[in-house]
Formats: C-alpha cells, sequence, structure tokens
C-alpha cells in the first residue's frame, strides 16, 4: 500500500458519534458494529474488530447494521450527494463502496433505513422487547434453580447409593437366587446391569413380576442399586421439582433446594450391580460361583426342593400365559377381560403341573386357533367374546390333559418371537440341566436327587427375632414370613391350618374377650383363601399367604380394657404365629 493510499484511507476512518437520546444498549452495539481495526495492508479493505455474526443484538431484533444505526452515526469526512450534510454511513457494505470510489447516501437520506429505525423505536416494540426480557429472566431463574435440584437429587443418590462391597452373600429364596442368576446369565452387561424393561427375552415371563422380582433381590441384598442410576428412577419428596416449586408459590428463588429419597423406586429404569468381593465385575463373578453351588440339587434341603418345583410350574405357566396373550395380538384379538384372567390363570397353572412347557403350548395354540376359526364364522360377535371363547377352550384342554395322563399331545418348539425368559432357561439349563420345553413338573420330582439334610438355623442366626406375641409392625411381619419362607423344613405348615380349624370351632383361648362370631367370620375368610390356593400353590406358600392376609382383616375388637382396641386379624395373626413357633426346633423357640 502506497502512502497517497494510507492517507486517503486514513480520511476515510468513520467517527462514531452517539445518537442523542439513544437507548444505551443500542449506542454499544453501535460502537461494536463499527470499531475498526484498520485497514488491508495489501487490499485496502477495512479490517473489523468483530464478525457481525459475533455481536449480541440483545433480543432488539432485526438487522444489525439498523441496531448500529439507532445507536450511533459512523461519519466520514466526506458530504452527502443528496443532503449536501456530512456523509453518516448506513453500514458497513456503504463504507466499502465509499473506499471503491462509489459515493453512498447518508443515513437520513435512506427511506428504508429510516423506516426501519421508526419500526425499531416504537414504544409498543419496545414493551414487548422487555416483557420478553422479563419472562426470559423467569426463564433462567427457573433454569438455574432446575439444575440445582438436579444436582442436589444425584448428590442424594450418589451419597445413598455409593457402591459398597462385602464377600458374605445373604442366604436367599430358591425363586430369588435363580432370579439372581439370571440375571447375571443373560444381561447385557454386569458393570452395571441396566435396562432390564427393553431385554428381548424378559427376566420373568411376567413383566409384573420382574418388577417384583427386582425389589426382592434388592431387599435381599443379593444386588443393590447403582448410583449412575437416572434419577428419574427413583420415587422423590417432594415428588418432583414442580411439586416444589408449587409448595414455594411458584418463586424459584424461594424453592428449599433438599430433595430426598423414599424407599420406592422403579426397578426396570434402574441400574444394579452385585455388590460382593472388590468390584461391580468381580462381584458379579462371586455371586454367580455362589449361587451356582447353593443351587445345585445335591445341596437343597427338602424344603428347597419343593420351592424348586414351585418354580418350574410357575416358569411353565407364565410362559404358558405370555404365549396366550402374544397368540391373541397375533391374530388381532383383544386381551382376555379381569373377570375372566383368574380362570385362565388357573388353568394354566394345573395344566402346568402334569405336563412339559411344549404340550402347553399345543393347548394354547389349538384354543387360540379355534378362536380365530370362531370369529371367521361369525363376524358380528362381539371380538372380547372370541378372547373369552379362547380362555374356554384352554381351560378345557388343560382339564382333559390333566385327568387323562395318556393323552398323546404333540410337544411345540421354541416360539419365534416369544423366546423363554431369562428365569425359565436359568432354572432349566443351568440350575436342573434339562430341557424346559420337554420336561414336566412331574419329570422334575423325579430327577431330584435325595434333599440335603435340613439345616434347621435358629432365628438369631438369621439376624431375624420374631417374638411369640403378634408384631403390630408391617415391616417385622414380613422379615418372620422370609425367614419362615428362606427355612421351611424348620417349621410344620400343617399347624396353621389346625389352628384355623381350632379357632372355627371354638374361637377359644383368645387373648381378647371378643364376639366369637367375629372372629368365626375372620377365620372362615382365611380358610377360604386357603381352599382357592390349594390348587396351585404348596403347604407352606399357603400358609405364608394365610398368615399375611390377616393383615386384611381390619373389624376392630376390645380386650378387658375398652380403650385399647386392635383389629380381628392381628388376635387371629397372633394365634396362628404362636402355633408356628411352637413347632420350630427346641433352640429356636427359646430365642
Amino acid at each position: 500500500m502506497t502512502d497517497e493510499m494510507s492517507q486517503v484511507l486514513a480520511g476515510l476512518t468513520p467517527t462514531v458519534v452517539p445518537v442523542d437520546g439513544a437507548d444505551p444498549e443500542l449506542i454499544a452495539i453501535g460502537e461494536r458494529y463499527w470499531a475498526m481495526a484498520g485497514f488491508h495492508p495489501e487490499l485496502g479493505t477495512p479490517v473489523w474488530c468483530e464478525k457481525t455474526a459475533d455481536i449480541d443484538t440483545l433480543g432488539w431484533g432485526g438487522p444489525l447494521y439498523v441496531i448500529a444505526a439507532g445507536g450511533v452515526r459512523a461519519v466520514v469526512d466526506h458530504a452527502c450527494p443528496e443532503c449536501r450534510q456530512q456523509l453518516s454511513l448506513s453500514s458497513r457494505t456503504a463504507l466499502a463502496d465509499l473506499i471503491k470510489g462509489e459515493t453512498p447516501v447518508c443515513v437520513t437520506c435512506t427511506e428504508s433505513l429510516m423506516s426501519a429505525l421508526q419500526t425499531l423505536n416504537d414504544p409498543k416494540r419496545k414493551a414487548k422487547r422487555e416483557a420478553a426480557r422479563a419472562r426470559a429472566a423467569e426463564q433462567l431463574a427457573l433454569d438455574t434453580a432446575t439444575a440445582a435440584w438436579r444436582n442436589a437429587q444425584r448428590e442424594v443418590m450418589e451419597e445413598r447409593y455409593r457402591l459398597t462391597f462385602s464377600e458374605a452373600v445373604p442366604t436367599a429364596s430358591v425363586r430369588e437366587m435363580v432370579a439372581a442368576l439370571a440375571l447375571l446369565r443373560y444381561a447385557p452387561s454386569t458393570t452395571p446391569i441396566s435396562a432390564i424393561g427393553s431385554w428381548l427375552d424378559p427376566l420373568h415371563p411376567a413383566q409384573r413380576e420382574t418388577v417384583q422380582l427386582l425389589g426382592a433381590l434388592v431387599r435381599a441384598g443379593l444386588i443393590r442399586i447403582h448410583p449412575t442410576t437416572s434419577i428419574t428412577a427413583m420415587e422423590w419428596e417432594p415428588a418432583s421439582f414442580q411439586a416444589a416449586l408449587d409448595g414455594a408459590d411458584g418463586d424459584p428463588e424461594s424453592v428449599h433446594v433438599d430433595p430426598q429419597l423414599t424407599s420406592q423406586f422403579f426397578p426396570l429404569d434402574s441400574r444394579f450391580y452385585a455388590p460382593f468381593a472388590t468390584s461391580a465385575g468381580t462381584g458379579a463373578q462371586h455371586l454367580d460361583t455362589v449361587l451356582s453351588e447353593r443351587l445345585a440339587p445335591q445341596r437343597l434341603t427338602a424344603g428347597q426342593h419343593d420351592d424348586l418345583l414351585a418354580l418350574a410350574q410357575e416358569c411353565v405357566a407364565e410362559e404358558a400365559l405370555r404365549y396366550f396373550t402374544y397368540r391373541l395380538e397375533d391374530l388381532n384379538l383383544p386381551a382376555v377381560t379381569e373377570n375372566h384372567i383368574e380362570r385362565l390363570r388357573e388353568a394354566a397353572y394345573k395344566v402346568a403341573r402334569h405336563r412339559p412347557l411344549g404340550e402347553v403350548y399345543n393347548l394354547v395354540w389349538r384354543s387360540t386357533r379355534a378362536a380365530a376359526e370362531s370369529a371367521q364364522k361369525n363376524p358380528r360377535a362381539p371380538r372380547v367374546n372370541i378372547s373369552t371363547h379362547a380362555v374356554n377352550q384352554f381351560e378345557t384342554h388343560a382339564l382333559r390333559a390333566v385327568t387323562e395322563p395318556t393323552w398323546p399331545i404333540k410337544a411345540f418348539g421354541e416360539v419365534t418371537g416369544c423366546g423363554l425368559s431369562a428365569m425359565t432357561r436359568t432354572l432349566f439349563y443351568t440350575v436342573l440341566d434339562l430341557h424346559p420345553l420337554e420336561t414336566s413338573v412331574c419329570d422334575i420330582e423325579q430327577e431330584l436327587p435325595q434333599p440335603a439334610p435340613e439345616p434347621a438355623p435358629s432365628v438369631a442366626q438369621t439376624e431375624v427375632q420374631p417374638e411369640v406375641s403378634v408384631p403390630d409392625n408391617d415391616d417385622e411381619l414380613a422379615f418372620f414370613i422370609r425367614w419362615l419362607h428362606t427355612y421351611p423344613g424348620s417349621w410344620d405348615p400343617e399347624a396353621v391350618f389346625r389352628c384355623l380349624e381350632d379357632l372355627e370351632e371354638t374361637a377359644a383361648g383368645m387373648e381378647y374377650d371378643v364376639e366369637q362370631r367375629v372372629a368365626k367370620r375372620a377365620v372362615v375368610h382365611l380358610k377360604l383363601l386357603h381352599e382357592r390356593l390349594a390348587v396351585v400353590f404348596d403347604a407352606h406358600q399357603i400358609a405364608l399367604a394365610v398368615m399375611a392376609a390377616t393383615d386384611l382383616l381390619q373389624h376392630p375388637v376390645t380386650g378387658s380394657d375398652p380403650e385399647r382396641m386392635r383389629p380381628i386379624g392381628a388376635v387371629v395373626r397372633q394365634r396362628l404365629v404362636e402355633t408356628v413357633l411352637q413347632t420350630m426346633p427346641e433352640a429356636s423357640t427359646d430365642e
């Protein structure tokens, strides 16, 4: 660049002058818009301090050169060709044109720019802009408070569920051990175990049972919730940030950021790990080894053999019910209505006791096919009636399969699109080493080795202390029932039913002087429950269900103290617990 050219360009450097009465924000934007670093040494083009894309218009809206003109004037030592006044540049482009030798007009003489400036300074527009800024400020405060709430939730999660490991694997029921082993064997990853609800083949044939099993495994201590679990998978108090905000009358700054975890969570959305050995990976390996050893059939006691058979029946029945639902969906038939589900379940559990899963699949296929054919022959029949017809057909086939052991049924293979659940595979392939589609519960019972001797541990050794008097606390009752379920060989379930018979006959020996008809009516309800469950569950499971059901009997009764009232269920439960404790080994009852 020559010296003469440099002098010419120096005279073209604009001088920025604020517009009288302009908004300070517009002035600041205009000064940034016209800030120059000089001219290019070779090309002679202006070099600006900032690109226009980097300049924040602060919500004013419109082209940047218009906003800049609303705050400042960039004047040069030239005259406007129209008004003959000092030239005020309308934009950076105007300066570039001036350098090229063209003569642009000033801001005042540019009608389109003056019209745009009038719109920019419109009071109504200003009011809208201020309202938008207020809303943006409110949203920013809300976003800040929400982020603080989520950070607090994450800190609570990391503190509550921080990784801990131990060597001892707690005792658990056969069903829980099989579920835990299936979880380890079929999870895509054990570090951590996640997305259980999205498994193509579920953990348990029934999704509702998957949820219950995961909760039971956490309570049993076989798995723990991983600290990386999403905060939305937990139940909080307050339930959400919105609930906390409502409690603060909608003021984000007044929200007390102290979210607390409850004891509830959403298992299918949670992450888990095995809290053993020294890490999540080695913990899963250690738990797998221990569970495999404990589930070896030759190491199971007689009571655990019964639990194993009950679990096999459950898996076969639930797999059949799952296939039944799959067939209805495949045939575009509606789901079975609530009032027929119990009939369907009873039929499935009955036939599952006597026939292998492959044959039960055949019965399901026959029943649903007959229903589909009926729908074609009776197109005007309500679709829900067709599903009920399928239930009726299955109920009939199941009864024949049970009562006619010699009735030949062709066993189906594994159904494409409805694969076996992880628990079914683990139970048959891993624990029993038998084919799940070809083996019935009766076959399993014959294949089982002699049961291991009953350990009959004391209650103190299991860290559970059931008292002779009935605990009023639901958690204590749950622990007591869990202990009985874990060690079925240490007590006699028939004692529960004998006690119910005695109470129904006399209702004598009660702690309270109550109307005997109230006690007898309560006992009748429990006996009816026993009779209905007898077709599905074994004696131990029914006895536990009867004791748990006493909580549902809430008719109040009084004793010698008229002011002290207790539900009749608690009174009956006290007699049942006393009777059960009397059947335990001497050491256990003393403790």
